[in-house]
């Protein structure tokens, strides 16, 4: 099976014992590496991408793995496992597979099998669905777990609400490891706290407050840490969602949990976060007309995209939506934080099973009294749009990350940074 394919999968329920019988048979390579374990329902690639970019820069060998990671789900020190590569261990993998092995839990064995084979120092390693089930919590070298915001989000397999993902995400938690988390919600707070103490985890509760955005434009961000632990003054980033706050403290809190054991200094650690790159989050491709890539996909990402559009110097032209969305999204929820923000709304065709189909948001936007109409795939409706859009409008791309990373790369020729 495709390297591609295996990462749109998830783990089911009952996946823990099928992996840990597949490591097994595969001579146990999740014990060649220590991992720190990041979860949450949103902000996983970020959190790993700030990680890495960290671990990177100060020379040491890492492995990433997270199966919604935009570019690549394995990455061996900050670049993508050539497909050929991946595609050979898989089929090592499956060699070793039984009927009932999932296609995530057949690539998370290929991931932790080729990080044992190339020797990596660390891995970081970014859940799927999330959750109990994930193959993550089979590592049993996890130096930490960090979770991040825990959101509504897949309400259909959670259901409304935060209740059901909450539980989902404590249950990471395991014996004598730091669980780190910017959460500040009661509900899951409490959820974190009873199930740490029952396993005897250390909750550790960090700040996002803690980290400022003292300088915000088009081009890049620059940030302060009220406390500054780790003594980097202030230190710049790509341009990016104000959302990505709360990442980014999670990120440097579990920096500080690792100091002890790793050489990570001030300058390696500026070094790392300027370099980042995040794909479809908050991504700037274009300045004069302003384009910008998001996977935004609930109403708590909404509220943060347009909260960072309010928050950046107002480009002066129209402002317009490209929207699409899948089933099982709390779309309702979503288009009325995005659309009453703009002045026009194209709904897309993002293809797929899971895609709800463009004829089915029109409603919405009726409802709204927002301008909308029908378009084509993302690619076709973003090169349109920029071959009319003035130099001062902005036109906001939202959808799935597939669809989102499609459009980049066809248009990547055409669109230019400004």
């Amino acid at each position: 099976m495709k390297a591609d394919a295996l990462s749109r999968g998830h783990a089911p329920a009952g996946a823990l014992p099928r992996m840990r019988a597949l490591l097994r048979r595969l001579g146990h390579p999740e014990e060649a590496f220590p991992a720190v374990h990041v979860t949450g329902s949103h902000g996983k690639s970020s959190v790993v991408g700030f990680l890495e970019g960290i671990f990177v820069a100060a020379g040491y060998r890492v492995g990433t793995f997270v199966p919604s990671f935009p570019t690549s789900p394995v990455r061996i020190g900050g670049e993508p496992v050539p497909v050929p590569a991946l595609e050979r261990v898989l089929s090592r993998v499956e060699g070793a597979a039984t009927d009932g092995t999932s296609p995530a839990e057949r690539l998370a064995a290929a991931a932790f099998s080729l990080f044992a084979d190339v020797g990596v120092e660390i891995a970081f390693v970014g859940a799927g669905i999330g959750g109990r089930h994930d193959p993550a919590n089979c590592l049993p070298r996890r130096l930490l777990t960090a979770v991040t915001a825990v959101e509504e989000d897949r309400v259909d397999l959670f259901g409304p609400g935060c209740a059901r993902p909450s539980w989902e995400e404590a249950r990471t938690a395991s014996s004598g490891i730091p669980f780190l988390t910017v959460e500040r919600r009661m509900e899951t707070l409490a959820a974190f706290a009873e199930t740490t103490k029952e396993v005897g985890a250390a909750l550790v509760l960090l700040d996002p407050e803690d980290l400022s955005p003292v300088g915000f434009s088009w081009e890049r961000a620059v940030w302060r840490s009220r406390e500054d632990p780790l003594g980097l003054g202030e230190f710049e980033t790509g341009p990016m969602g104000l959302y990505q706050r709360g990442n980014l403290a999670l990120a440097l809190g579990a920096v500080c949990e690792l100091l002890g054991g790793w050489d990570l200094p001030p300058g390696a650690i500026r070094h790392g976060l300027a370099r980042v790159e995040l794909p479809v989050r908050f991504e700037v491709v274009s300045r004069r007309p302003y384009v910008v890539l998001d996977a935004a996909r609930n109403p708590a990402a909404a509220r943060s995209l347009i909260g960072t559009l309010e928050a950046l110097p107002g480009t002066g032209g129209r402002r317009i939506l490209l929207f699409g969305i899948t089933r099982g999204q709390p779309v309702r929820a979503t288009v009325e934080v995005l659309f009453p923000w703009f002045d026009h709304v194209v709904l897309l065709s993002i293809g797929g099973q899971d895609a709800l189909p463009p004829q089915a948001l029109l409603p919405q936007a009726r409802r709204l009294g927002v301008r909308a109409e029908i378009g084509g795939p993302l690619p076709e409706a973003l090169g349109d749009w920029l071959g009319s859009a003035d130099e001062g409008d902005l036109i906001v791309a939202v959808g799935p990350k597939g669809a989102l990373l499609e459009a980049r790369g066809e248009l990547g020729s055409v669109v230019g940074r400004g």
